[in-house]
This record gives structure tokens, sequence and C-alpha cells, in this order.
């Protein structure tokens, strides 16, 4: 087995247009899929447009929860880290006033 040198093997060399217009941004993108689930819904008979939003509530109530959870949780360590704060610098924080001569 013989390692082939650099001249033996080539890569080949490949040219990209790539034009950043032509990338959709993302309001672009959502509009478009916004648009997709419209025409999807109202392809729907009436009691799959009731399940379908039915489910979209309990989805949205599902995530509010979840974010309110997550700012409560937030909120309890943001006060645990100021009372902890609090009784360090009155338990064990050296005071200044018995450094002095």
């Amino acid at each position: 087995m013989s390692n082939p040198s650099d001249s033996e093997t080539k890569i080949p060399q490949v040219e990209v247009d790539f034009d950043p217009a032509s990338v959709p941004t993302l309001t672009e993108k959502l509009g478009q899929l916004q648009r997709q689930f419209q025409q999807w819904f109202a392809t729907l008979p009436n009691p799959a447009k009731v399940a379908v939003v039915i489910a979209l509530i309990f989805v949205a109530l599902s995530l509010l929860t979840k974010v309110l959870h997550l700012v409560a949780s937030l909120i309890s360590v943001a006060i645990m880290a100021l009372v902890l704060y609090g009784l360090y610098r009155i338990f064990l924080r050296p005071d200044s006033s018995n450094l002095r001569p």
C-alpha cells in the first residue's frame, strides 16, 4: 500500500452561484407557512375544523402555562439569590469595623 502524493489526487473545484437575495427571510417563510395552513384548513370539513381549533387552543394554553411556570421559576430563583446574598452580607462577610486597629 502506497500513499498517493498530492500531485496524484486532485480535488475538483466547484463553483456555487449563491444569491443571498433569493433566500426567503423569516417573515416571508412564516407568511408562506400561514398561507399553506389557511389553504389546508379551508379544505377541511366543519367537524375537522372544530377539532383543529380545539387542538390549537389546547396547545396554545399548554405553551402559555409552560412559559408562566418558567417565569415563576426565574422569579423564585432571583428572590432566593437575594435572600442568600442578604444572609451572606449579614453573617459571613467580615465586618469592616472589626478590621480597624
